[in-house]
């Protein structure tokens, strides 16, 4: 998986939740920090390696490189910052552009939901309707407040589960081979890498 988003946006936050539990509200802008967790999801074993790099412009290459590797995309934006909105979409559309693909697990995150109403500039009904135009999933999280942090990352490793299940069974059907069926459904129940960019 691949966490993109503006820097700010809680990138980091919001992993950092995930895996520990912790919260750091200082702003320390990252330049790259590598971790690796175990998780159950679904009653199924998944190694997460998440490497966390900037999202400051000076590191697009090294963004770029992530987005090509990845398998699938955790979009965060901040509800309190229109801009990251704006953002995220065309961080969307470079992504489809790059893995040449509509057909790619992507999960937009509004990051920042504890904040108040007043200090919102997305609205969450507006975010939501733009995602089932775009034919995604939508959550709202708050690493500060731990909400709908795990659900955010365990989403987004079903979705990639079920990418490998249809790209499997598309091999399976085009060559008759059920063996390489097998080998992908016992692959996904083991992997997943995550990158934050």
């Amino acid at each position: 998986m691949v966490v993109v988003g503006s820097g700010g946006v809680g990138k980091s936050c919001l992993s950092v939740r995930f895996l520990k539990d912790e919260f750091t509200s200082d702003y320390d802008p990252t330049i790259e920090e590598n971790y690796r967790k175990t998780i159950s999801v679904d009653n199924s074993q998944c190694i997460v390696n998440i490497i966390d790099t900037a999202g400051q412009h000076e590191y697009t290459a090294l963004r770029d490189q992530h987005l090509k590797d990845g398998k699938g995309f955790l979009l965060v934006f901040a509800l309190n910052d229109k801009s990251t909105f704006e953002e995220i979409k065309q961080l969307r559309e470079q992504i489809i552009r790059l893995k040449d693909t509509r057909r790619v697990p992507l999960m937009m995150v509004g990051n920042k939901c504890d904040l108040p109403p007043e200090l919102r500039e997305i609205d969450e009904k507006d975010a939501r309707q733009w995602c089932t135009t775009m034919k995604m999933p939508y959550i709202e999280c708050s690493a500060k407040e731990s909400i709908n942090v795990s659900e955010a990352f365990l989403e987004l490793v079903r979705e990639c589960r079920k990418q490998d299940s249809r790209t499997a069974n598309k091999k399976a059907t085009t060559n008759g081979n059920t063996k390489a069926n097998k080998k992908a459904k016992a692959s996904s129940k083991t992997w997943s890498d995550c990158f934050i960019c």
